[in-house]
């Protein structure tokens, strides 16, 4: 048996988030995000170090593989307020939004009027090497599934917090 996307069996957890998030209308991130706010911690109280990539403010707790090594599913944060400048990924991006607003916008330069909102329960497939931007109006809490180790290479050096 499959999900309703028909690629994934239901007894795998990822088939199993996305009925969830579509048939509770994201009504299951309210717990998640409550879980997030604790100092410091996630669900499952793990811990949700910075990720010095996205700049500051931004926390992650790995879900499932390893960032470092291939594929992988992290939980990730963003504070109100939070952009993050035109960038790219060597690996596809799965974006599922918990709780919040995310805003993304498509191309190697800041537009403000390319931003697309993206809410609670809705997700958005960011393929490998397609400039990308986002930004975050209020605390964001999303699931980031990448095909590959994480990478980010910013289009303009000046938007790279790690410099």
């Amino acid at each position: 048996m499959t999900d309703a996307i028909g690629s994934e069996p239901l007894h795998h957890p990822f088939g199993r988030r996305r009925f969830m998030a579509a048939l509770t209308g994201g009504l299951l991130a309210a717990p998640l995000a409550a879980a997030a706010e604790q100092a410091g911690t996630g669900p499952w109280g793990r811990p949700w170090p910075p990720v010095k990539g996205l700049g500051p403010g931004v926390s992650h707790v790995v879900i499932e593989g390893n960032p470092n090594l291939g594929p992988h599913t992290v939980h990730a944060r963003y504070p109100a307020g939070h952009t993050v400048g035109p960038h790219r990924h060597k690996s596809a991006e799965h974006v599922i939004v918990l709780s919040g607003t995310l805003l993304i916008g498509w191309d190697d330069l800041w537009d403000p009027t390319k931003l697309k909102a993206f809410r609670a329960g809705e997700d958005i497939v960011i393929p490998p090497g397609v400039a990308h931007f986002s930004a975050a109006p209020e605390e964001t809490v999303m699931e980031v599934r990448i095909a590959g180790p994480y990478d980010i290479e910013y289009v303009l050096d000046t938007d790279d917090p790690r410099r």
